[in-house]
């Protein structure tokens, strides 16, 4: 005999609901339905197929619900993996399977055994194809070395425009992929991310060097600029400070573009502002009028400085 209201009941829920005679009257009796043992067989080979574990049921009806609690303990775990999928947005294939769970959850076992042609080769296909590569990536190591590849990949996309686009190709493939857990895209896109630190690293180095020499270049002519010679030690300070300046930011750059355009700004706008900051200080200070009503002295207008590399001929032929 089973005991049911909306739902059939467990042994505890009926207990609860028989010990209240106010509840016997929502409590329908029915005869079990007997079912064929192959039936029951057949249930108990999916559900040993598609969760790599045996059935513990005795018989049918423990089968059944053994395998319908199975059903739903897996799409909840499905359901967190997709709560990833915002990051990797190769789990939406996930997403079908986790309604066909879910479809299954709201029958009895009575369905799981009496239909299990109707959905048993749909969910074996999916574990093969879909559920079982992708939980064994996302638990395994090939995560981790996934996560590295992109998150290098995003992380150093400025400096990409400077190396061959064969050495970047293999992470802007992975990330690409809409089965990053099929072939082997991982581990070339992991021996390529080792590869091309080497090779940013070697870039960054020539490219901070070339851009310490200029400052450099620069700053030893402006040591002998006669209105910088006339400074003393703390007005020279205050000078070079744009220099020190540009310098620690060169060396703690993560770009190659960032360089670049720090050097830039140094070579068209601190050095000029440098020599005028050297004749400003150098400047003698305006003395006041030696008698009363006399008119103070005009001070001297400030010197104003342009970079040569921002002149331009001006010229309207071709």
């Amino acid at each position: 005999m089973e005991l049911r209201t909306a739902e059939l009941l467990d042994a505890r829920s009926a207990f609860d609901l028989l010990r209240n005679t106010r509840q016997h009257g929502s409590v329908r009796v029915r005869i079990q339905e007997r079912f064929d043992a192959t039936k029951v067989n057949a249930l108990m080979k999916f559900h040993h197929d598609f969760f790599d574990r045996p059935n513990g049921g005795t018989e049918a009806r423990s089968v059944g619900q053994i395998t319908s609690d199975a059903l739903t303990a897996e799409a909840g775990d499905l359901t967190l993996l997709l709560d990833q999928a915002g990051r990797y947005a190769f789990l939406e294939p996930l997403r079908p399977i986790v309604g066909k769970l879910n479809a299954l959850e709201e029958k009895d076992y009575t369905y799981l055994l009496n239909h299990l042609n109707d959905f048993q080769d749909d969910l074996l296909t999916a574990k093969e194809d879909v559920l079982s590569p992708i939980k064994a990536f996302m638990r395994g190591a090939q995560r981790v070395a996934y996560d590295e590849s992109i998150t290098f990949l995003r992380e150093e996309e400025a400096n990409f425009a400077e190396v061959p686009a064969i050495e970047v190709q293999p992470r802007r493939d992975l990330a690409a992929s809409a089965h990053p857990y099929r072939g082997n895209g991982v581990p070339k896109a992991k021996a390529a991310v080792s590869k091309l630190r080497a090779i940013l690293a070697d870039l960054l180095k020539a490219e901070r060097d070339r851009a310490l020499a200029a400052v450099d270049k620069h700053h030893a002519p402006l040591q002998v600029v006669e209105d910088f010679a006339l400074l003393n030690e703390s007005s020279r300070a205050q000078v070079l400070a744009l220099t020190i300046e540009a310098r620690a930011a060169i060396q703690s750059a993560r770009f190659v573009t960032g360089i670049r355009d720090r050097l830039q700004r140094y070579l068209t706008q601190d050095y000029a502002a440098q020599l005028a900051l050297a004749s400003r200080l150098a400047a003698p200070v305006p003395q006041p009028p030696r008698k009363p009503g006399d008119k103070a002295p005009p001070p001297a207008p400030p010197v104003h400085y342009t970079s040569a590399s921002s002149l331009r001929p001006q010229c309207d032929l071709p």
